[in-house]
């Protein structure tokens, strides 16, 4: 009893740490869950064909291109740091960093990408999400 007295002493001092603890994770899930969902639904079903592969970013020349670029890119990263973090947190980690680099603006990435979706049951998960949104599956070159 003195020792469940001690850890119940403890965890009071330590609410709020343990608060963010048990929330953050959580949040992290959620927001990931959410953003992969509008990612997956938006992009073309021929996105990931390697004839469509570009090197380099595409220019964005108007004042709006260049805001929509960097909230695309801050958003990207945003998503690869969250799917980071769920490779040891709860939540799917490879999925949400893999949309992350879709949306991040970098030369190579598509060739990176087609290398993580060589792995079947990723490629499956994704067009299942596809199909509960009324949208075509995803067109691989293999």
């Amino acid at each position: 009893s003195l020792m469940l007295d001690a850890v119940i002493y403890w965890i009071r001092q330590y609410q709020i740490e343990f608060f963010w603890l048990l929330f953050f994770p959580v949040l992290t899930f959620l927001l990931g869950v959410v953003m992969m969902l509008v990612v997956i639904g938006r992009l073309p079903e021929n996105y990931f064909l390697q004839s469509k592969i570009v090197n380099g970013s595409e220019p964005h020349n108007t004042k709006s291109g260049i805001h929509v670029l960097l909230l695309k890119n801050i958003v990207g990263i945003f998503l690869v740091c969250l799917g980071i973090l769920m490779l040891f947190l709860p939540g799917p980690g490879l999925l949400t960093t893999t949309i992350g680099l879709v949306m991040v603006d970098m030369p190579g990435k598509k060739r990176m990408l087609i290398r993580v979706l060589r792995v079947k049951s990723l490629r499956t998960l994704i067009n299942r999400i596809r199909d509960q949104r009324g949208r075509p599956h995803f067109k691989f070159d293999d």
